[in-house]
């Protein structure tokens, strides 16, 4: 294995921002990214395990999807190391390990992960690199600040200098939803392709994997920001890698819960589908997607309803085939799909819908009526109490 392993990710990060898979965003220049990809494997249908950032560290770092934490009902704080990670794996190895991160991953996301190792071999770099936006607290109109993106840069290249290259490293970058001095989601790529190129000066691109921990809505089905939706632009993440088995490209169906056996074994799993979940079991707002290559099943376990996509045909998941009518609003009046849009592969979609509700119901885990009465209760207490502090900074 090589003297050292780099992880460098970033939240938030929708494949429509990296040029290579998108053509939206063509006018972003990423000259690290497209030489890394030039050299490596780029994975066509990566999928993060979780739409948040907490169930998407624990399934990267510990190969294992957020249902089968059996300890984990809710998300709340977990107890250290309940399943082997590739801290602990790493560790066995001989490696130092470094996790680089913003203060607000220290509260927001570590207590609910814990997913990394003996932690007194696991250093921490708490950096201040974190841009507050959208729902995160802060003041006025936000504007580019090349000063402080630029100081922000400096910081996260300095600490990287306190690191023994001479040793066995492992070493997880993970730069925040946006980087301080810019402004909002896809507005630091340019800033997180400049980062990479000081990391490739310094370790070899032989030691290099990028990836989100997941994607947001990116205005999709007119929705910002992410959370509770399991649709493409949340679930399908980059992942660029060294050249694995000789792929320039990977059309293999991956999920976060595959990067152990990509990194430390340089295996690609295949798979008939892989996961994507919002919740924990016991949470009722969860949604639950199950992905194979071409077709997507939705359960939202709130609502009790079901969706079914054919991504071949439907990229942009907007015809739930599941669905029989929808209210036409300028007629005011119900109409049945299947007379007015034209969709061929019904039989078959319905088949491999069948096959994705048979896997739903074997992995699908319910809370007992006293632990979904009470987490019911605190959620509704919680709403109540977010409702009046909005009130209150009126």
């Amino acid at each position: 294995m090589e003297n050292v392993i780099f992880l460098y990710s970033k939240d938030a990060m929708c494949c429509e921002y990296i040029p290579i898979y998108s053509k939206s965003y063509k006018y972003a220049k990423t000259p690290n990214l497209d030489e890394l990809a030039e050299k490596g494997t780029v994975f066509l249908h990566h999928h993060t395990a979780g739409g948040s950032t907490a169930m998407a560290f624990s399934a990267m770092l510990s190969g294992k999807n957020p249902y089968e934490f059996e300890k984990r009902k809710t998300y709340t704080e977990v107890e250290q190391n309940e399943k082997e990670s590739i801290f602990s794996i790493l560790q066995g190895k001989g490696y130092e390990c470094h996790v680089i991160w913003s203060p607000d991953y220290v509260t927001g996301a570590y207590p609910y992960v814990k997913e990394f190792g003996d932690e007194s071999k696991t250093k921490f770099h708490v950096l201040d690199m974190y841009q507050p936006l959208g729902y995160k607290p802060h003041s006025g109109e936000l504007k580019r600040d090349d000063n402080a993106l630029d100081t922000a840069i400096k910081t996260i290249l300095n600490e990287l200098d306190t690191i023994d290259t001479e040793k066995k490293q492992f070493i997880w970058l993970h730069l925040p939803h946006v980087i301080k001095g810019r402004i909002c989601y896809g507005d630091d790529i340019d800033a997180f392709d400049f980062i990479l190129g000081k990391i490739r000066e310094k370790f070899s691109d032989d030691s290099i994997y990028v990836t989100a921990d997941h994607g947001n809505m990116n205005m999709h089905k007119g929705k910002v920001g992410y959370g509770f939706d399991v649709y493409d632009p949340v679930t399908r993440v980059p992942l660029i890698t060294p050249r694995i088995n000789n792929l320039a490209l990977c059309d293999s169906l991956t999920s976060h819960t595959d990067l152990i056996d990509i990194i430390v074994n340089k295996s690609i799993p295949e798979h008939e589908y892989v996961l994507c979940d919002t919740a924990y079991y016991a949470q009722p707002q969860r949604k639950l997607a199950i992905i194979t290559k071409r077709f997507k099943y939705i359960y939202n376990n709130e609502t009790k309803t079901e969706e079914l996509y054919d991504l071949e045909w439907d990229r942009l998941e907007e015809y739930n085939i599941f669905k029989k009518k929808y209210f036409e609003k300028n007629r005011m009046s119900d109409v049945v799909y299947s007379e007015l849009y034209y969709y061929p592969f019904t039989d078959e979609a319905n088949t491999a819908g069948e096959r994705l509700r048979e896997i739903k119901s074997q992995i699908w885990r319910k809370p007992s009526f006293f632990e979904g009465t009470v987490i019911k209760c605190r959620r509704k207490l919680g709403l109540l109490k977010r409702f009046i502090q909005s009130k209150m900074m009126r």
